[in-house]
């Protein structure tokens, strides 16, 4: 089995209220899309997500992807 990590800081909103009402996810989900549309021959087995900080400091979100190569 192997393993993909995306890791990304989510940079933190300037005041109380949103300035949008969409949340931004700094361009993740793309970049696990490309990812995953680059690697045909796989078979996911396993994702996780973890979050740090982000009450002052910026979120660090990881993203994690356990495959095989089929």
């Amino acid at each position: 089995m192997e393993v993909k990590i995306f890791t990304k800081i989510i940079k933190p909103k300037q005041s109380f209220w949103p300035s949008s009402p969409t949340s931004s996810d700094c361009g993740l989900e793309t970049e696990i899309n490309l990812w995953l549309a680059s690697q045909p021959d796989i078979e996911i087995k396993n994702i996780t997500q973890s979050q740090s900080g982000g009450s002052w400091m910026p979120a660090t979100v990881i993203v994690t992807v356990w495959y095989k190569v089929k």
